[in-house]
């Protein structure tokens, strides 16, 4: 597998062997001075291609050299399977075959050179393979990397799109209560008032009881009209510290301490969806990854903030990722224009800070 992971590191250690078994077969030789000018020229052209991304057909410098050399040098001829090996990794297979047919023809070919050649040749196949794994495996990597911002992008959008959706219905069911408040309820209010003030005028007790009874059925209209609007404020569903409280009972076999303090009624709905969220996630993970059985949440409403702490104190991974549990909700709490953290050095703990919406506290 680190082979796989680190081709590179396995072809600079095949160039540095095969410099210093030239190196090697310079000392044998009795070849002086100009025979370290060879092998010098061949260390500064593989030093370039180590430093620099060389282009491809920078093979060709090393066989200029080597086939400059090797009239006069017969250990030159090894030099050969430097730039056959570069070509290989370059994927310029069709010096293959020439390099064969030299093999063949060239008269002064020696046993242990044919065999070093083909080594040369299957090790430089062989880190071809790796690297053209290792392209592939980080292509398909960096796809899914782009696949995957992309999908956190659209789901940031939808999020967004849903809380502004969700303001935009907000807004019209206040403007509906708004209306039909003024429509209905004000106008019986404010007749029942005007009703009231010409009775404390009137000698006609006639007329005064008949007045009463239109203030009287005023004033149950209002009534009646009002217990309608508040009975269709109410949430379908249970909502707020009572339904916090009712998820908190129901949490066996933990044992959870639940305290809680401040002005609950600065919390939208968005954000009692997502505290409910939280201390779902939380006390979940905590049955799957702790073995911890007590679990103490805080909820504190302050004037600015809104701050949700979870924390046991078992043992867990700390160094396991986030699931996708936890990325959703960090995302929910950033669009809220909050911060969701989780901490797993001492137990595992999770804290959502979420700013007072100003616009509905105001």
């Amino acid at each position: 597998m680190k082979v796989v992971e680190n081709p590179n590191r396995f072809v600079l250690i095949w160039r540095v062997v095969q410099l210093l078994i030239l190196s090697h077969l310079w000392l044998l030789s009795e070849v002086g001075v100009e025979g370290f000018i060879f092998l010098l020229l061949l260390m500064i052209v593989t030093s370039l291609r180590v430093r620099f991304a060389l282009p491809a057909w920078s093979f060709v410098l090393d066989l200029i050299v080597c086939l400059a050399f090797m009239p006069f040098y017969s250990f030159a001829q090894f030099g050969l399977t430097i730039p056959i090996f570069e070509a290989l990794l370059k994927s310029k297979w069709v010096v293959v075959i020439p390099y064969f047919v030299f093999l063949i023809l060239y008269p002064d070919i020696t046993e242990v050179f044919f065999w070093y050649s083909i080594i040369s040749i299957f090790i430089g196949y062989f880190l071809f393979s790796l690297l053209t794994q290792q392209k592939r495996a980080t292509a398909e990597a960096d796809k899914e990397r782009k696949a995957r911002y992309e999908l956190e992008q659209v789901r940031m959008e939808l999020l967004i799109a849903y809380s502004e959706v969700e303001k935009a219905a907000e807004l019209k069911e206040r403007n509906r209560i708004s209306r039909e408040l003024h429509d209905y309820l004000g106008h019986d209010l404010t007749g029942a008032l005007l009703a009231i003030q010409a009775y404390e005028h009137l000698e006609d007790q006639a007329e005064g009881k008949k007045l009463l009874e239109q203030i009287k059925e005023r004033l149950v209209r209002s009534t009646t009209r009002l217990r309608e609007t508040a009975h269709n404020l109410m949430p379908v569903s249970l909502m707020g510290i009572e339904h916090l409280e009712k998820i908190v009972q129901e949490s066996e076999p933990l044992t959870v301490s639940f305290r809680h303090r401040g002005h609950y009624e600065r919390i939208t709905s968005p954000v009692w969806v997502l505290l409910e969220a939280c201390i779902k996630e939380a006390l979940t993970n905590v049955r799957k990854h702790s073995n911890s059985k007590e679990v103490d949440i805080e909820l504190v409403v302050t004037d600015h903030l809104i701050r949700l702490k979870i924390q046991d104190y078992g043992n867990v991974q700390k160094h396991s990722q986030h699931g996708t549990g936890i990325r959703s909700l960090q995302l929910r709490a950033r669009t809220l224009k909050g911060t969701l953290s989780v901490d797993r050095t001492d137990g595992y703990r999770l804290v959502c800070v979420l700013p007072i919406d100003r616009e509905v506290d105001g």
